[in-house]
């Protein structure tokens, strides 16, 4: 046989071999970033689901919130809900019908992935209004002031000697309608204003601020 013919057909064997090699490194390639790709994919959309019911929210919605973000779930006639959530920790609000403002409810759940969450119990945390409003003693150096709510609740007082007031009295923590707190270290001889902030357990979304008031401490 023609040496040449030999050559040329073993070269030719060599060429398709690194063809069909080089073919195998591209789709081996492709399949490791498709493999990651899906796994990127899968652990971004880790999700679980979440089911329960509160009567007060029927017909309207609840708000599932977590550090990414805020979810809006539909609640049905019969105050019931589900829905598939991201993986987190959630507290859970009821949104109003009538004034769309959010009530915290007392229920906070972790959703893990794959997991059902059922959320039972979730009463409501109502916000408290302040109804009246006292300052019965005014010295030079001190005053007390008064307050009382509809509600049982906590509360504190911010003052200073404008509308940006700047300091806060201690923490009235005890849940309770009547409460009394003193103010001391004040200059004589000098009008102060002030505000309540009244809540349950210090929560953000259960405070109610009250309007500007003053008094003038004596010489």
């Amino acid at each position: 046989m023609n040496k040449n013919y030999i050559k040329k057909h073993h070269c030719k064997h060599i060429k398709y071999a690194w063809q069909s090699i080089l073919f195998l490194i591209v789709a081996l390639f492709y399949l490791v970033g498709c493999s990651s790709s899906s796994s990127d994919n899968n652990l971004n959309s880790e999700s679980g689901f979440v089911t329960g019911s509160l009567l007060e929210a029927a017909n309207s919605n609840i708000v599932a919130k977590s550090d990414s973000g805020e979810y809006v779930i539909p609640v049905d006639s019969f105050g019931r809900f589900s829905a598939s959530l991201p993986v987190g920790v959630y507290s859970l609000a009821y949104r109003a019908a009538t004034s769309n403002k959010l009530v915290l409810t007392n229920k906070t759940f972790v959703v893990a992935n794959n997991v059902t969450i059922n959320i039972v119990d979730a009463d409501l945390v109502p916000q408290p209004q302040v109804i009246v409003v006292n300052i019965p003693v005014v010295n030079a150096n001190s005053a007390i002031i008064e307050w009382e709510t509809d509600i049982e609740s906590d509360g504190y007082v911010e003052y200073g000697t404008n509308e940006l007031y700047g300091v806060s009295s201690y923490v009235s923590s005890d849940l309770t309608k009547r409460h009394r707190v003193q103010l001391s270290s004040l200059m004589a001889n000098t009008t102060y204003h002030f505000r309540v902030i009244a809540s349950r357990h210090n929560l953000e979304s259960t405070k109610f601020i009250t309007q500007d008031y003053t008094f003038t401490t004596v010489q």
